[in-house]
């Protein structure tokens, strides 16, 4: 199968070992665009579906500069109901995931530093 994947985050080591690893998987394919803040993630997200290429599944961090990831998760939410947003970070379990949920994310994928765990995660959100 192959799935198009939005990363939002502001840990550049995050936006290109991530996609490397993702590569590895033998099952699927994925195409991955990444983001460097909210605001651009956003932007690109519109983007890609003006293009006809929406996100199947959009990684967000939640802390970033310029525009958080709770803002950006409602403002891809207003324009897109149907998006699939998974939150990408080391914050579970407080209040900010909190109010990222009432934005509209449906779930979170912590922040590890076993990246084939983290590749598992993303697989298994995509497949159900």
């Amino acid at each position: 199968m192959e799935y198009n994947i939005l990363i939002v985050d502001d840990e550049e080591a995050i936006l290109k070992l991530l996609p490397l690893f993702l590569a590895m998987n033998k099952k699927h394919t994925f195409t991955v665009h990444t983001a460097t803040n909210g605001k651009v993630g956003v932007e690109t997200y519109n983007k890609l579906v003006n293009k006809g290429k929406k996100p199947d599944l959009v990684l967000m961090d939640l802390r970033m500069p310029v525009m958080d990831g709770v803002e950006a998760t409602m403002r891809i939410m207003y324009n897109d109901p149907e998006a699939n947003i998974y939150l990408f970070t080391a914050y579970a379990k407080t209040e900010v995931e909190k109010e990222a949920y009432d934005a509209g994310a449906q779930g979170t994928i912590n922040k590890s530093a076993d990246w084939t765990k983290t590749v598992e995660e993303i697989v298994n959100v995509l497949e159900s």
